[in-house]
């Protein structure tokens, strides 16, 4: 099988500085102020994007009627834009279905790709050099032949990352329910003999991955265990307030975050922007948007260095003001065109998968 590539954004036919259309959905819980502050510090740092809402249908839905009419937008504006940038949404009760998971399967977004980093010394950690991805297909979208497909073809993306990131290694955690099988891991890396690589029962993985973070580089995980992962190594790197997401397709991308609505904060000006300005800040690295994404990144990581925080990475003796939503938001704009001196600036990360970067 060729090596699959994801979803490449198309150049768009306008000339000049135009903006780029961008699907928003505002989310549930503390999703509408993450959305606003970090919309804000894009549009700052000159994004030239058009947001266009779309409304997904709220979970409080019953009708199926509005609820057909409100996913045929949405997907309408997904399939013209190709692009989604997503607040979190609150999930549906028993046994109705989830909208965003249906965007999901309708673009077949193969490849969720979710960085950690740790933020040290500007935020203190146990494991100050970790930085790794997660990289894990979404549950339950394929069965039989189609699974093995799915799963070769995540492979090879993932090996495209670690290539791209520096022929940094990449591990493989298997278990016998899923399509990522030994001996499909086998043949796909005999086709990457530059990367070092590895596979391991899953079990085995967690352990070594919970014990020693900082021996991992790219982590591929099977579908049904990838939010697991992906909240463990984040709050390995310091936080799931830090962790943004990438799901890559053929046709559409979509940028989210790992963590979920928190509605015990909502409203409260509380909620850190971090995730959602971060997965922003993948999504203008994939519409080409390199420097604003840059400009961004390093007046955020200039932000932290200065020890502005928000209450969940509060830390004695390294945060110097605590910083509600809007704070937060009004701190990384008054530090665009900043750049962080003891983290290391945007540029110095190596974040391209066939040349658009994710991250």
């Amino acid at each position: 099988m060729t090596e699959q590539i994801p979803h490449r954004p198309q150049a768009d036919p306008r000339q000049g500085r135009a903006s780029r259309p961008i699907s928003i959905v505002f989310g549930d819980g503390i999703g509408p102020e993450v959305m606003q502050a970090s919309l804000r510090i894009l549009l700052a740092a000159g994004a030239r994007i058009a947001v266009e809402p779309i409304d997904t249908g709220s979970h409080a839905r019953h009708c199926d009627d509005e609820d057909a009419v409100l996913a045929a937008a949405a997907q309408h504006s997904l399939r013209r834009t190709g692009v989604l940038y997503r607040a979190p949404v609150a999930a549906p009760p028993a046994g109705m279905a989830c909208p965003v998971q249906a965007l999901r399967r309708s673009f077949d977004l193969f490849a969720t790709t979710r960085p950690c980093r740790a933020m040290a010394p500007a935020i203190a950690s146990r494991h100050p050099a970790l930085d790794l991805m997660i990289i894990h297909d979404l549950p339950g979208m394929a069965q039989g032949d189609a699974r093995h497909r799915r799963a070769e073809r995540l492979l090879h993306h993932a090996f495209a990352v670690a290539r791209v990131q520096g022929l940094r290694r990449l591990d493989a955690f298997l278990d016998h329910q899923g399509g990522l099988t030994a001996e499909l891991f086998d043949a796909v890396a005999a086709g990457y003999p530059d990367i070092p690589a590895g596979r391991q029962r899953f079990e085995t993985g967690l352990a070594r991955l919970a014990d020693r973070p900082n021996a991992f580089g790219v982590v591929v995980v099977p579908a049904r265990h990838g939010d697991l992962v992906a909240t463990l190594a984040a709050h390995l790197a310091g936080g799931v307030g830090f962790a943004p997401s990438a799901s890559l397709g053929p046709d559409c991308a979509m940028f989210d975050t790992v963590h979920g609505t928190a509605p015990h904060l909502a409203g409260r000006n509380l909620a850190n922007p971090s995730a959602m300005l971060l997965a922003g800040v993948m999504m203008l690295h994939h519409i080409g948007q390199h420097e604003v994404a840059d400009r961004v990144h390093d007046a955020w990581r200039a932000t932290i260095e200065a020890g502005i925080h928000t209450a969940d990475i509060l830390t004695p003796g390294t945060s110097r003001l605590r910083a509600g939503t809007r704070d937060f938001a009004d701190a990384v704009i008054a530090r665009l065109g900043q750049a962080p001196r003891l983290l290391r600036p945007a540029g110095a990360i190596a974040t391209t998968t066939h040349n658009h970067k994710i991250m």
